[in-house]
């Protein structure tokens, strides 16, 4: 045996009893993580919390989540020694007689486990579940792991529909997790983007739920690859009746975060940011802080696992994200930026207090406890406490500033280590076409295009009590006409200020609410403020609002990312949508368009100059067809709407006819479609180098 192979096989007996000890300290630690998430979680989803163990586990037509199939994969490790097999004999009033019936021969799941902010400070009433549902890829058929999918996948979809909550699973294979091979597993786009990343993030915040426990929570921090190797050989050869080696598995070992990752996981988190820009702020100056003084400080996860032995049932000041609230804030010490400092510093007040929609903190809430803490530590006066308590008062504008005041502190961020990567590939290891649909997904909502309809905050998107939204018709300062959404009555004399969003057209207005999905699947949610002035009344908004919300449906559609020039996808036409004509004649057309990405955009075409109505409805044809004419074949649609009174269809005859005429003809040359044609961003030169700088 080579010297360096038998120093590194550490003696059986110690193995044995660090093993053991440390399995000690990692379940007081779990179960920790395990109280707080409870504690912050509404009381009507603990149920559900309780329950997808055993939908995971068990196959039955009885449970959400059956597939009726006999080869569908289910059963997860020492389900039956959980306490979560208490639960389910109690909701399910098993006896003790019928057990055998939910004994399983074989167990496909070797561990279920939930990362992210799970049970930290970080989680809010708004936090998803996400489950990683690990398996050994070699022992099921591509059937069985399509059916497995088909499986969690309705257990997804049962928790969407009764409790309103997000549950992700990810199906990841032992081996691919040892090699920190996530591509295919992961949300679009990141699957090669993230890889010792999302493993040091996987370790720092995992929870055990049912299954094997991870061999890297029970070995001494700090090994190398070699020396966790041969933890590990050891402790399988190991028995007895206090030390079963099937109660662990190898996820594989970290000893750091690859630098060549971070650019690819700041672009990742760009893209998150269109949810959730603090949550991606403090990310994102984690990998900042990764990139630059790992070396320095060692890995987050090894940080939190040395703290395991001091982690108490309270002990908040061992949270895995008080930790990375740390690092962050360091990291601007460090770079002597004063700006993130202070940006960081109300990220993480905001994050804590439940931002996007954040709240008073109870007494007894250890959130409000290290507040306290922090607060004093950073010298805050009432005037910025006051401020941030305030965040829910602020105006939609100035939620909008700050939200753009992160983007750029992100983009910063990208820049400065974009600057420094010197000889290394920014991206290298990721997949062409996983960069690609990052920096389309960056582009889609950062990119800005003639008419393309802007984004609400994160906050206004994020308010699942949003009552209903009020639409007026007023003068603006200057005294032009406009159209204005509240979230409130507005008085006669409310200024425009106050108001979400302001368009001289209707159509543009109810355009921004279905591109926020403001109104929240009901249309009813949208009063008109009745005025004199009006020139429309509210029975024919509300039959308008009816027609888009089913023209363009509340389930978002599969955003195609791949192409870098996005297909039109929907088309809306109106016919004079906001004014009460005098007769019926068509006085003016709308153009409310979605495209692949999932942007919207309004274009008005004013028809009044042309005498001639044949003439009108072929120039109103004429531009839907500069639309239609760059679909996917098969994947698009256009709706014709004519909000006049009478019940003649001629009109809207004749301009479906020329749209027919132009598609059988194959029409191209109707305008100049390089003028308005989206540019092309997404294509890298020579396929990957780019910066990107100019999205940012």
């Amino acid at each position: 045996m080579p010297e360096n192979a038998r120093h590194n096989k550490p003696d059986p007996a110690s193995v044995k009893e660090k093993i053991l000890l440390n399995r000690k300290y990692f379940i007081t630690y779990n179960i920790a993580r395990l109280r707080e998430l409870i504690r912050y979680l509404p009381e009507e989803k603990l149920d559900l919390f309780h329950t997808i163990p055993l939908l995971v586990h068990m196959n039955s037509p009885d449970l959400p989540g059956y597939v009726d199939h006999p080869l569908t994969p289910h059963g997860v490790y020492r389900f039956f020694d959980s306490g979560f097999w208490k639960f389910a004999k109690k909701r399910l009033r098993i006896k003790g007689e019928d057990v055998h019936t939910y004994v399983l021969k074989r167990s496909y799941v070797r561990g279920l486990y939930l990362m992210g902010s799970s049970g930290t400070l970080g989680q809010t009433e708004y936090s998803d579940f996400d489950y990683w549902v690990v398996i050994d890829k070699g022992s099921l058929s591509e059937v069985q792991r399509a059916l497995l999918r088909q499986k969690l996948d309705s257990i997804r979809d049962w928790s969407k529909e009764t409790y309103g909550h997000d549950l992700s699973f990810f199906v990841v294979d032992v081996e691919q997790i040892r090699e920190n091979d996530f591509s295919g597993i992961h949300e679009e786009g990141s699957g090669t983007a993230q890889k010792s990343l999302l493993k040091e993030e996987f370790y720092r915040t995992f929870i055990l739920i049912v299954g094997q426990i991870p061999f890297w929570a029970v070995l001494p921090p700090g090994l190398n690859d070699a020396e966790h190797r041969g933890w590990i050989e050891t402790a399988l050869l190991l028995s007895g009746d206090d030390f079963v080696s099937d109660d662990y598995v190898d996820l594989g070992n970290l000893t750091s975060v690859k630098e060549e990752e971070c650019l690819g996981g700041v672009l990742w988190h760009i893209c998150k940011a269109q949810k959730d820009p603090v949550k991606s702020l403090i990310k994102t100056s984690l990998i900042a802080y990764h990139y630059f003084f790992q070396e320095r400080e060692g890995l987050l996860c090894d940080m939190m696992k040395k703290r395991f032995p001091e982690r108490g049932l309270d002990s908040y000041l061992l949270d895995p994200y008080a930790l990375v609230f740390e690092r962050a804030s360091r990291f601007y010490d460090l770079t002597d930026d004063k700006d993130g400092l202070d940006l960081i510093r109300e990220c993480i007040y905001l994050r804590l207090t439940g931002y996007p929609v954040p709240s008073e903190l109870v007494e007894d809430n250890p959130k409000r406890q290290i507040l306290k803490r922090y607060v004093n530590a950073w010298s805050w006066g009432g005037n910025q406490i006051d401020r941030l308590e305030s965040y829910t008062l602020w105006t939609e504008n100035e939620k909008l500033q700050f939200d753009d005041r992160i983007i750029n502190k992100i983009s910063f961020l990208y820049e400065l280590i974009f600057r420094t990567t010197g000889k290394i590939e920014p991206f290298m290891g990721m997949a062409s076409q996983d960069l690609a649909v990052l920096k389309n997904r960056s582009a889609s909502h950062f990119k800005k295009k003639p008419g393309k309809l802007p984004r609400c905050s994160t906050h206004l998107r994020a308010r699942r009590d949003l009552g209903s939204l009020f639409i007026a018709y007023r003068e603006d300062s200057s005294g032009a006409n406009t159209w204005a959404v509240y979230d409130h009555i507005p008085t006669d004399y409310a200024d425009n200020k106050d108001s979400l969003f302001v368009a001289p057209e209707l159509l543009r207005v109810l355009g921004w609410i279905v591109l926020n999905r403001l109104n929240k699947g009901d249309p009813s949610s949208i009063v008109l403020q009745r005025v004199q002035e009006s020139p429309v009344s509210p029975k024919r908004v509300e039959r308008l609002l009816g027609k888009l919300f089913r023209f363009f449906s509340n389930e978002i559609p599969h955003m195609n990312y791949i192409r870098s020039n996005p297909a039109w996808l929907k088309v809306f036409v109106a016919l004079n949508t906001g004014l009460f004509p005098v007769d019926n004649t068509l006085r003016s057309v709308d153009y409310l368009v979605q495209n692949t990405w999932g942007e919207f955009f309004f274009h008005a075409l004013d028809v009044t100059h042309i005498e001639n109505n044949f003439l009108k409805c072929y120039e109103t044809a004429k531009q839907a067809w500069h639309y239609l004419q760059e679909t996917l074949p098969g994947e698009s649609e256009y709706r014709i709407y004519d909000s006049r009174t009478t019940d003649d269809r001629t009109t809207t005859k004749t301009i479906e006819d020329f749209i027919r005429s132009f598609r059988k003809s194959g029409a191209g040359d109707l305008m100049d479609r390089d003028a308005e044609r989206p540019e092309k961003t997404a294509t890298p030169r020579n396929g990957r180098g780019r910066p990107f700088l100019d999205l940012l």
